[in-house]
């Protein structure tokens, strides 16, 4: 028997009565997909909800038109965001209307919630100093800043990129960051007063130089001063980038204001890895990202290193696993193995591409995503951790991570 989206989340809140039902209803719209109905699009046109089509990922979305201003994050009533992706080709999708002088979130004619949008920050619209649109430079999620300092990636040479990966696929990417262009963008940022509490900052893998990612550490080194000129002393930032030798790690640490690292396994088991991610395997090795992985908290402290898995994936490889019994236990193993070195153990949604390797396939059911973030938040507050970097407030990417709320 189907079931509306609506008796589904009744259902999961009745089975999970402890469980939050803003990160329910974040889950179910991740999963499903949502679509702006033709009076929210026109809504948000010219309104302080309007973003531009310049992303710093460079991201491919084929419904999306680039004359037409899309929303950020939506905003659910508890201050919970979620990032979807606007013009995605979603199956059964959520409707998000504009009515009464309000936005609705509807599955077909029934009302779900009332939901808002993370605003228009200031900077967007204006350029550097260089003519580069800082909306190119700097992406937003509800309190955090989200830089890329290298907008293409070397494993997609030769097709070892990971095989959910979706970035750089726009043809758009304009390469290496300025960090003129970063500076300028992050002074401008700062003048709207507590918008930002948070910094990230990745990039396209770059395996150039001897050892391999040398150029990467120089480029990201440049780029965290470049944002730093700003501040004084060390300030909130996450470098999202691979497992680097702790030597290199210690280098970052000494020369920038950084204060927080995540160099993502994204899937757990050594054939998963190297079928997923084999730039990662190939450029790094799956045991040797783990160690220097755990290496790295003697850099930069317990808690303050992080690693995620794209929950999802992981049943819908070819190595994968064939029930979701098997797939929780095994990311409940990844995370009690990372938590007890000191290292918090996250997961991101996984949302299908048509222009990533993996493809467009079949996602999980929702209770698999509901009983994974309860059971990786439980571990992690066992063993005394908890997120200052990957929280609602700033990312809004880990469910499990927003369960902490509640603690």
């Amino acid at each position: 028997m189907n079931h509306t989206k609506q008796e589904e989340l009744a259902q999961l809140q009745a089975r999970y009565p402890n469980f939050s039902p803003f990160v329910l209803l974040k889950l179910s719209m991740i999963r499903y997909g949502a679509v702006l109905t033709p009076a929210a699009l026109e809504k948000i046109q010219g309104s302080i909800y309007a973003f531009s089509s310049d992303n710093a990922f460079d991201i491919r979305f084929s419904g999306r038109k680039a004359c037409t201003a899309v929303p950020g994050p939506i905003l659910l009533r508890d201050g919970t965001f979620v990032y979807i992706n606007y013009g995605d080709p979603y199956e059964d999708p959520y409707q998000i209307d504009w009515e009464g002088g309000l936005f609705l979130l509807k599955e077909g004619n029934t009302l779900i919630d009332v939901i808002d949008f993370v605003p228009r920050p200031e900077f967007y619209g204006k350029i550097t100093s260089l003519g580069t649109p800082m909306a190119a430079v700097a992406d937003v999620r509800g309190q955090k800043l989200i830089l890329n300092a290298f907008q293409r990636c070397r494993f997609w040479e030769g097709g070892h990129q990971c095989g959910f990966c979706a970035f750089f696929t726009g043809g758009q990417s304009r390469g290496e960051v300025n960090c003129q262009d970063v500076r300028e963008t992050i002074q401008e940022a700062l003048k709207e007063p507590g918008r930002f509490s948070e910094i990230s900052l990745s990039g396209g893998s770059d395996f150039s130089g001897e050892p391999p990612f040398s150029c990467e550490v120089d480029r990201y080194i440049r780029v965290l001063q470049a944002i730093g000129e700003n501040f004084t002393g060390r300030f909130p930032c996450q470098l999202m980038a691979p497992a680097y030798p702790k030597q290199q790690l210690e280098r970052i640490w000494r020369e920038t204001g950084i204060t927080s690292y995540a160099p993502n396994i994204e899937v757990w088991g050594k054939a998963l890895f190297q079928e997923l991610c084999p730039g990662k395997e190939q450029w790094v090795g799956y045991e040797e990202w783990i160690r220097r992985t755990l290496d790295a908290v003697e850099v930069f402290g317990r808690g303050k290193v992080c690693t995620q898995v794209v929950a999802g994936v992981e049943l819908a490889a070819k190595n994968g696993f064939s029930d979701v019994e098997a797939a929780l236990e095994s990311n409940f193993e990844a995370c009690e193995f990372f938590a007890s070195h000191g290292v918090n153990f996250l997961c991101t949604i996984w949302r299908p591409h048509r222009a990533t390797r993996l493809g467009y396939r079949p996602m999980p059911p929702l209770e698999y995503y509901v009983r994974l973030a309860e059971g990786l938040h439980s571990i992690r507050k066992a063993h005394g951790l908890y997120n200052t970097n990957d929280d609602y407030k700033h990312c809004g990417n880990h469910p499990d991570s927003e369960l902490e709320r509640g603690d």
